[in-house]
């Protein structure tokens, strides 16, 4: 399973407890989460491999993800 890590940066350094939710898209589609930025600034979710969706951060979507493609997504703030 591949793993989705998500970091969160404000002007440049890690920042914790944010709230980090992952939305599948297609047939077996939903919500991922939530789970919160550590002191690295870093939120973790295992998917299935082809799954892809949306980012959300503290409600707001921050971009888009995919098993294949972007398994390392840095969201600034």
């Amino acid at each position: 399973m591949p793993t989705i890590r998500v970091t969160v940066l404000r002007d440049g350094k890690p920042v914790s407890g944010h709230r980090v939710v992952l939305e599948v898209s297609g047939f077996t589609g939903g919500m991922l989460g939530p789970e919160y930025t550590d002191s690295n600034g870093i939120a973790e979710f295992e998917v299935e491999y082809g799954q892809e969706g949306d980012v959300f951060v503290d409600g707001s979507n921050a971009g888009r993800w995919g098993s294949y493609s972007a398994t390392d997504i840095t969201v600034n703030l």
